[in-house]
């Protein structure tokens, strides 16, 4: 049996963009040779997809037993190459993080560039998404690790809860409720509200303290980013619920006020989130542990 590392890696490149052409282009070789790479490595160990006429390759039972193995065998050569590659004054590599909105805008720009001054040899590519769409890029290898605002249960991924956060209900500063507190909730029932799309921290938060307590809450708008929400309810949309931290910049202008309502805990926490059988390189330790360790909020 003769398995190369360019053999994985086209696996690992199919399974994660489902057809052989997207494959071959995110690795700058033909489609044609991508094919080839493919139907070797499945002679030496078997069918690794099921294939549906039109509807792209699908992991089979081996494909999805095979995936992590071949992340790792991927990750721990580019690890030996980094060692290699530089005078070992400091670590190098690359790592895909996502985030989700609050914490990728807020939070995350900072954090990276103090991780940045102490490890320059170190790339972090960030995308913010919400955290359903993260937690099933995490699950397919197609991530390194996430930090996140929605609670994750799948049995592959490893929670580790980091920093508290808590949401608030804002208005524009022309509303009747404007800055006033002890509102009941029951005052908010004919509001019309801006809400985060449904895979949203934010938004299943909502969903399960305020949406049940309010019969039928009237849905004016649901946008997929926090500055989107923001500008909406600036606007005098309707009013919403977005954590104090995503928050804080548009109150403290004046261009937004708070709804101080009683009875609601609001309170949540941020998640670090990795695949249990992701192989951990020494970049990615100092990633987590830099991660875990960060203290912002004194900060903000």
């Amino acid at each position: 049996m003769h398995i190369t590392l360019r053999q994985l890696e086209i696996f690992r490149a199919v399974a994660q963009f489902g057809r052989v052409t997207g494959a071959a282009e995110s690795l700058y070789i033909s489609q044609p040779a991508a094919s080839m790479a493919l139907s070797e490595l499945e002679k030496h160990l078997g069918p690794l997809f099921d294939r549906n006429q039109g509807a792209g390759l699908k992991m089979n039972d081996s494909g999805r037993a095979l995936l992590p193995k071949a992340c790792e065998l991927i990750d721990r050569a580019k690890e030996l190459e980094n060692q290699f590659a530089v005078d070992g004054s400091y670590e190098s590599g690359s790592l895909v993080l996502n985030a989700s909105s609050t914490i990728g805008n807020n939070l995350l720009p900072k954090m990276l560039a103090q991780f940045r001054e102490s490890n320059p040899g170190i790339r972090i590519d960030l995308e913010i998404d919400n955290t359903r769409a993260i937690e099933q890029r995490l699950l397919d290898f197609k991530i390194d690790l996430a930090v996140v605002e929605g609670v994750c249960l799948h049995p592959d991924i490893e929670v580790t809860t980091w920093l508290e956060d808590e949401l608030v209900v804002i208005c524009s500063p022309d509303h009747p409720l404007a800055n006033k507190g002890n509102i009941p909730l029951s005052s908010l029932s004919n509001e019309l509200w801006v809400l985060r799309e449904p895979g949203s921290g934010t938004r299943e938060l909502f969903d399960e303290m305020i949406a049940t307590q309010l019969e039928s809450p009237k849905v004016a708008m649901v946008l997929n980013r926090s500055e989107a929400v923001k500008q909406a309810v600036s606007d005098g949309v309707g009013i919403a619920c977005i954590s104090s931290l995503a928050a804080k910049s548009t109150l403290d202008t004046g261009h937004m006020a708070t709804i101080g309502v009683t009875g609601l805990n609001l309170k949540r926490h941020f998640y670090l989130l990795t695949h249990k059988k992701k192989y951990k390189s020494t970049v990615f330790d100092q990633l987590c542990q830099f991660i875990i360790d960060w203290k912002p909020f004194k900060k903000v």
